[in-house]
């Protein structure tokens, strides 16, 4: 054993830089969430929610006025972009007073012949139905699940297969789709029961000389199937609350120039408690002088720290919008390559600033409402270069070839991606491939 001394440097946070951090991060809500923290912890700070600020309603008032007549395609602006899906898609939270599919299911339970001993297991498993109106877990978990015994069980997912929409409470795809085929209509019947591959292949050829019967038919049994729904919950109303978004910047455009404006009024405003200060400033008592002067450092310093997160969303906001003007000029297909690095070394911050002052955040213009983080494209396959082609373009290019193309001769992969490169887009056969399944469209052969 033995003692030494040794000289290191270490790069650490205090809790006010910590602190001011953290506040990059947050979005509106996370904000407003977090100033209602500090004030229950704080004795010094009270909030003033967005509506009464009393010095600035005349400012808002005339902010959103102008904000309203700057150009008639905002009153269009009614869609969010969902990272999940990775596309603009229209709002689909139901209407107010829209009837979900559970409540639909048991108000047919009150009109439907069901003996009195078996509608408890009915009601259970209407309840164990998931938002597209399949069963969420087999019926052994079912089962194991409840006290129904195995008759009663299988008599209630029957009842409950039988109620309107057709299809409901299917345990899978095929399920749900002989549930809405007439008994009649063997054919479909036979397609779907053993044969759904080879439809989603369309494979037609293979088809008739397994089933021994005329290609019309085969397509015709094929119609009639894809006119079926294969999620018939999806029409009805969710059990969960809708999601709403606030974004945090608004772009207008106003002849050929875009004004960025944050949503200043979207988060409380915490202040100071006047009554506190003359506190600290008459009391004699040092002790509690010191501390009701802590606490007011604390608020200072959260309000700096707020100014400094809106200062810095404010640049890289209007750093987005230069770089990308293309889309906000022409629409959402039109976004150029662009780095976090590039808006950090324009604005002269670190990437990861820029990377926290964009998280969860979202912007609203004209074409609807984004993730900021959807605004940074990387370049097609080891380019870099801000002016190269990106992947929303090569997805564009990938659409209207598809379309204007022969359907009885579909282009393969590789046809495309040779295209494409005559094009000027640096892209192979694999990333060609990739683009088109994220797109939602079937190969070749599905297309024949």
């Amino acid at each position: 054993m033995e003692l030494s001394l040794k000289t290191s440097q270490n790069l650490t946070l205090s809790p006010q830089m910590e602190l001011s951090v953290r506040i990059l991060q947050m979005d509106s809500i996370r904000l407003t969430e977090y100033l209602r923290e500090v004030m229950l912890e704080n004795p010094v700070a009270e909030l003033e929610l967005p509506p009464e600020r009393e010095n600035r309603d005349e400012l808002a008032i005339k902010k959103m006025e102008w904000l309203e007549n700057q150009t008639v395609r905002e009153k269009e602006n009614v869609g969010y972009y969902d990272e999940d899906d990775g596309m603009t898609v229209e709002k689909m939270a139901a209407a107010e007073g829209g009837e979900a599919l559970a409540d639909y299911l048991l108000r047919q339970t009150s009109y439907s012949d069901i003996a009195q001993t078996l509608l408890p297991a009915v009601r259970y498993v209407i309840g164990c139905l998931d938002e597209n109106g399949y069963l969420a877990m087999s019926k052994q978990e079912l089962l194991a699940s409840s006290d129904f015994s195995e008759e009663q069980t299988s008599q209630a997912v029957s009842v409950v297969q039988g109620f309107d929409p057709a299809g409901v409470g299917a345990a899978d795809l095929r399920e749900c789709l002989l549930l809405q085929l007439a008994p009649e209509d063997t054919l479909a019947r036979r397609l779907v029961d053993c044969h759904l591959e080879e439809i989603a292949r369309n494979r037609i050829a293979n088809l008739v000389k397994q089933l021994h019967t005329s290609e019309t038919e085969i397509e015709s049994a094929i119609r009639r199937i894809r006119q079926l729904n294969p999620k018939p919950g999806a029409l009805y109303s969710r059990t969960e609350a809708p999601r709403y978004i606030t974004p945090d910047v608004v772009v207008t455009s106003f002849e050929n120039q875009y004004n960025v404006m944050l949503c200043e009024f979207s988060y409380p405003e915490i202040r100071i408690n006047q009554s506190y200060l003359r506190m600290a400033q008459e009391s004699g008592d040092r002790e509690v002088s010191d501390y009701i002067s802590g606490k007011i450092r604390q608020i200072e310093w959260i309000h700096k720290c707020i100014e400094s997160r809106n200062n810095t969303l404010l640049r890289v906001a209007k750093a987005i919008v230069r770089r990308q003007e293309r889309f906000f000029r022409y629409g959402p297909q039109y976004l150029n390559v662009l780095r976090m690095k590039d808006v950090a070394d324009q604005l002269e911050i670190h990437e990861s600033t820029v990377s926290r002052a964009v998280r969860d955040k979202y912007l609203q213009c004209s074409h609807g409402v984004y993730p900021l983080r959807h605004f940074f494209v990387r370049g097609m396959e080891n380019c870099a270069s801000p002016e190269a082609p990106g992947a929303p373009d090569a997805k564009r290019r990938i659409t209207q070839l598809i379309e204007a193309e022969n359907s009885a001769r579909p282009l393969s992969d590789q046809k495309l991606a040779e295209l494409l490169s005559a094009e000027g887009f640096t892209i192979s056969r694999r990333t060609v491939a990739k683009y088109r399944e994220e797109l939602g469209i079937p190969n070749s052969s599905a297309r024949k």
